[in-house]
């Protein structure tokens, strides 16, 4: 079977960027570890002009060069000097001067403009690591967003947004009636997939690789690390109390251990996913009295984070999408009940 990773999904990722399709909105889910950014950035690569790739970076003041680094490898030596051109006359009617990354998006849009009537092909913006946007700096998402919309609504730049998950703001925006619905989700590999990872491009043989699959599950980083502990001719019983390890730091980093912040809370959830195995997000959202609990939780990737496709109603074409929360693999693996329980 040919590797997930570096075939199936980035086929799949790059017919977002078939030039051919009406300009839209796309959004890319996928919890950390999943590998999506390599599949992006992969795909965006092999697509090459007039793609335009930037990562948001963690740090808001690092906004700045991200966008300044995304234009100028996409375009060239040539547009520091419009950039340049356009810090002259960057105050708006208040005054207030207008920051590079607004700068570089207004080039960026300018740039949409040319190329859609030069190639007569929309041009693709992808917005990596949003995330990081969503409680600290709402308003540069609501921008992005807007300006998202605007270009899907003027045949100019088909936008991608990538995240570890999708926030009710996005949703709840009018933007959002030009995105592509059910969002794309990158998923953990299955059994199958996990095993051909290991055994093929890892060298490890069957016996071994299924150990480590039942060990943390499909999650590429996961896999990727107990393989080279494993060429490291690391024992698995050492591999597996490193890895219960890293499960009981995510548990203390969420707060869930025994006389932590959210220990009960963590206890009634796991209770609920014990019988059901999953539960809707806005139910998982009702244990928490207020947002930072809820995304602190379910940042730790404790928890998994996923969507689940159902039909509205029979007689229509749209899809609605319900996003569930349920074990990461790598927790039930590791045994919850003796970190949480009782």
């Amino acid at each position: 079977m040919l590797l997930v990773e570096t075939v199936i999904k980035s086929i799949f990722l790059i017919k977002f960027w078939r030039r051919d399709l009406d300009p839209i909105l796309n959004v890319i889910c996928g919890e950390h570890g999943t590998g999506k950014t390599t599949l992006i950035r992969r795909a965006a690569n092999e697509v090459g002009t007039g793609v335009i790739y930037i990562d948001i970076p963690s740090y808001i003041n690092e906004l700045d060069e991200a966008f300044g680094k995304a234009i100028n490898y996409a375009f060239g030596e040539h547009v520091p000097l419009t950039i340049q051109l356009l810090e002259k006359t960057a105050i708006n009617d208040n005054h207030h001067r207008v920051s590079k990354w607004e700068m570089a998006l207004r080039t960026i849009n300018q740039a949409s403009t040319k190329y859609r009537k030069r190639y007569n092909k929309p041009l693709v913006i992808v917005y990596d690591n949003i995330n990081t946007l969503f409680h600290n700096h709402p308003e540069i998402l609501d921008i992005l967003q807007d300006n998202a919309k605007r270009g899907a609504d003027n045949g100019e730049c088909i936008t991608v947004f990538v995240s570890s998950e999708v926030p009710r703001r996005m949703e709840l925006r009018s933007a959002w009636s030009r995105a592509q619905i059910p969002v794309m989700e990158i998923c953990d590999l299955n059994e199958q997939e996990s095993m051909d990872y290991l055994i093929a491009k890892h060298k490890i043989n069957e016996e071994e690789a299924k150990k480590m699959y039942n060990l943390v599950g499909g999650r590429l980083l996961e896999l990727q690390t107990v393989a080279d502990c494993f060429r490291n001719k690391q024992t698995f019983e050492v591999t597996k109390g490193q890895v219960f390890s890293m499960v009981k730091k995510r548990l203390y980093s969420a707060k869930l251990l025994k006389d932590q912040q959210h220990h009960e809370i963590g206890k009634s959830i796991i209770q609920d996913l014990l019988k059901s195995e999953e539960i809707d997000i806005v139910i998982f959202r009702k244990f928490f009295k207020d947002e930072k609990s809820f995304s602190e939780v379910l940042g730790e990737n404790v928890f998994a984070y996923h969507q689940c496709i159902t039909r509205q109603r029979k007689q229509s074409r749209f899809n609605q999408s319900q996003w569930h929360i349920s074990f990461e693999k790598i927790m039930i693996c590791s045994d919850l009940n003796s970190y949480l329980l009782p």
